[in-house]
């Protein structure tokens, strides 16, 4: 593949257009959140008090954001990253209110697919 063109709800990888679905960051369920998840928007970085720079850089990519799914065990604590500053996620960890917790990264496939892959995961 030459290259990859990515638009507001579209993934061109020059084969074929696939319809990128968008999460908000505060939408995650921890309990689903996995490879096929799909793209997911950090939000704002620039004007919110929970942002910060993560790797240290002097650029705010980072900010973390509490969710909540009705009030169900799904609560968390997630840090949502976006190292290259295109408005979508590379890194998500999330901790859970039991302690569990999970980091995840993304990259897309051959075919242009975006992939979550598990990069660390325990108990705190």
């Amino acid at each position: 593949m030459d290259g990859l063109l990515i638009t507001a709800g579209v993934v061109d990888t020059g084969q074929c257009d696939v319809v990128a679905d968008h999460l908000s960051a505060e939408g995650i369920d921890p309990a689903t959140f996995g490879p096929g998840t799909g793209t997911l928007d950090v939000g704002d970085l620039t004007t919110t008090l929970d942002a910060f720079d993560l790797d240290g850089d002097g650029i705010v990519d980072s900010r973390v954001v509490s969710t909540d799914s009705s009030g169900s065990d799904a609560a968390a604590i997630v840090v949502v990253s976006d190292f290259d500053r295109d408005g979508a996620a590379d890194r998500v960890t999330i901790v859970e209110s039991d302690g569990d917790f999970a980091g995840w990264e993304c990259h897309r496939d051959e075919q242009g697919v975006l992939v979550w892959d598990r990069i660390d995961s325990g108990t705190l």
